[in-house]
């Protein structure tokens, strides 16, 4: 935040004291001396040929002197330009810290504008969840002492004991970029690799803690989470592990979707988002990857109250918030570059494939996800069964 420095303000005094010292000197120089009125010397008669002498020298004296005196006038002028120029200087210095701490103010208001607005957006968001957890679900948050009896089944808390917070992790919003500000921003390692985030040593995992330790941390610790669009998680799941990458789990996983849930005569071995989306819903236990579990099953949005909920959907905002809240913004680069351009083209293009009964029953077991933080089925599926 910009602020005139003391530096700044000491130079601005030393400015004015110039100035003043300055047009004292000039004022004093351009008026005539009157304290010692020149007075002329009666002279005595004297032979013509020394008065003419004494005439010359005389002369010779005065122009010497006009001669010295014009050069000291030159001498005085270039002084005061100088101290003139140093003065200009000083000042536009002082109109620049000026200027620097009018903007100062501006962010500053701009600041707690922002601040103001994000505190209530988030403060509605926290209001909607407990409603629909309370009227919908009839579940009601748990007391830290209850939560902190078994810390086992606080499985996705990573505790931060260095800037007291705790980020509830949720696979598929943004969690790679978290565990990456936590281990190398934060803990100070270098290049970690993506697939070595989940098990670096400086992700602490709260069901390592005592019950004790538990209770101390969830009691005093800034709590936030971050949720996105179901479907668009569902989706950001296929693309990840059966699109876009292959390793031996998923392509395991794929043969065995492909074997229960093809209907056609398809040969190739990469499974369509249909085929995905029917091993989805066909069992809960198809359910339990945490890539695609359900966010009120894993994460324990009625049990556990947060102090923040963050949206992926407005990461441009809600990440300097959380950033600022928990007092790390300035230790990271993350949530600093422009907004991401979201588009709802790929949610249509592959949703549009699926029957209207097997939409409806996805939506069905993921409804409290869209209830719980604020989502909509978009307009442009029906949820009537074909």
């Amino acid at each position: 935040m910009p602020r005139v420095s003391a530096s700044r303000i000491a130079k601005l005094a030393a400015a004015i004291i110039i100035l003043v010292l300055v047009l004292h000197y000039t004022i004093n120089q351009e008026k005539p001396d009157e304290t010692f009125p020149q007075v002329k010397n009666e002279e005595k008669p004297r032979p013509p040929a020394k008065i003419i002498n004494d005439h010359h020298n005389e002369a010779n004296m005065m122009k010497e002197r006009k001669k010295s005196e014009g050069k000291q006038h030159k001498d005085d002028k270039k002084i005061v330009r100088k101290n003139l120029k140093i003065s200009q200087e000083e000042l536009q210095g002082v109109q620049d810290a000026e200027k620097d701490l009018q903007d100062g103010n501006a962010e500053i208001q701009d600041e707690k504008t922002w601040t103001a607005k994000m505190d209530q957006r988030n403060a509605e968001r926290k209001a909607l969840l407990k409603k629909v957890c309370e009227e919908r679900y009839n579940k009601h948050f748990k007391s830290w002492e209850q939560l902190a009896a078994d810390p086992s089944n606080l499985r996705p808390l990573i505790v931060n004991d260095d800037h007291h917070f705790i980020y509830s992790i949720v696979y598929k919003v943004g969690s790679t970029n978290w565990e990456r500000v936590i281990v190398q921003d934060l803990g100070g390692f270098k290049n970690v690799p993506n697939q070595k985030l989940y098990s670096h040593k400086a992700l602490k995992w709260m069901p390592k803690f005592s019950p004790s330790e538990a209770l101390q941390k969830l009691e005093l610790y800034t709590k936030f989470i971050f949720s996105r669009d179901p479907l668009s998680r569902i989706l950001s799941g296929y693309k990840d592990k059966f699109v876009d990458h292959h390793n031996a789990v998923f392509s395991k996983m794929a043969q065995f979707i492909v074997k229960n849930y093809r209907t056609d005569s398809n040969t190739s071995p990469n499974i369509t988002f249909t085929e995905f989306v029917r091993y989805l819903v066909d069992k809960a236990g198809h359910r339990t990857n945490v890539h695609w579990k359900p966010i009120h099953k894993q994460n324990l949005p009625c049990e556990i109250e947060y102090d923040i909920i963050g949206r992926l959907e407005d990461a441009h905002e809600d990440i300097p918030y959380v950033l600022k809240r928990v007092g790390i913004y300035n230790l990271t680069d993350y949530g600093k570059g422009p907004p991401r351009k979201t588009s709802n083209d790929l949610i249509v293009k592959y949703y549009s494939q699926l029957p209207k009964d097997l939409l409806h029953t996805l939506y069905e077991i993921y409804e409290p996800d869209f209830t719980l933080f604020g989502y909509d089925m978009p307009e442009t599926f029906t949820l009537e069964s074909s």
